[in-house]
């Protein structure tokens, strides 16, 4: 997935932290100590409430990724079920005639009794072939959501520098010794980290969700089509096991 440079470097390196709210705006004069004390202290409990609304957005896209992964996984286990019932029970029926002919002695006992081992054999081979639908759809699964849990991961991270971001730039920004250029810093990184959540965050958040969406029902339909193959290859084996019986007369 290709993340915007300017966004990573912007989030690593600055501690990211957005807002949502306008910066206090400057005056004239210079402002006294407790003035800047308090301006100061004033973005920390937004850098807080910040970093609070980014994780509240990071665990609405785990939701929906979430949501999606599930309505997929249940779409392609109810299709695999009924493949496995096929197999597992569709050739009963055929195997209990050739059991009643054998039971009557009017037919060739070894020949009904070679057909059986073929009904065994096939059944073997179509188990098989469920397995490796299985883990062609259990790949293109578990592909599709990785690089976005990946990008999600790397958000959390970067929403949970926001909260200390303040804190951090007390040392990296000289508070002591120029408060005024630290509450200038403060508002440039707020309204740049804004902007980056907004314009470049979000966005490909919900590119990524979309990509999900469309991508789900093409798995499930690769899946069931996979599966559907099982389910013609059975049937055409138990009508061709029907029609050598009058054989083995």
């Amino acid at each position: 997935m290709a993340w915007s440079l300017s966004f990573v470097l912007i989030a690593a390196c600055a501690l990211l932290v957005s807002g949502v709210s306008a910066a206090p705006s400057k005056t004239a004069v210079k402002p006294r100590s407790q003035e800047l004390r308090d301006a100061i202290e004033e973005y920390r409990v937004r850098f807080d409430e910040l970093h609070k609304e980014k994780d509240q957005f990071l665990q609405f896209a785990r939701t929906g990724l979430w949501a999606t992964v599930r309505a997929m996984n249940e779409e392609v286990l109810q299709d695999m079920g009924e493949t496995r019932n096929i197999v597992e029970y569709g050739f009963d029926d055929v195997r209990l005639d050739i059991s009643l002919l054998i039971v009557e002695g009017n037919h060739n006992e070894q020949c009904l009794l070679d057909l059986v081992y073929e009904i065994v054999e096939e059944k073997v081979q179509l188990g098989q072939e469920i397995s490796r639908c299985a883990d062609d759809t259990t790949d293109a699964k578990d592909s599709l959501p990785e690089s976005f849990y990946e990008f999600l991961n790397l958000l959390q991270r970067l929403s949970n520098s926001i909260a200390e971001t303040t804190l951090y730039t007390f040392v990296s920004q000289n508070s002591v010794n120029d408060p005024e250029r630290h509450l200038e810093f403060l508002e440039e990184a707020f309204e740049e980290t804004d902007r980056a959540w907004n314009e470049e965050a979000l966005p490909l958040v919900q590119f990524e969700l979309d990509a999900m969406e469309y991508n789900r029902p093409l798995i499930v339909a690769d899946s069931a089509q996979c599966l559907q193959a099982i389910n013609d290859r059975q049937q055409a084996f138990e009508d061709s096991i029907r029609e050598r019986i009058p054989s083995c007369l």
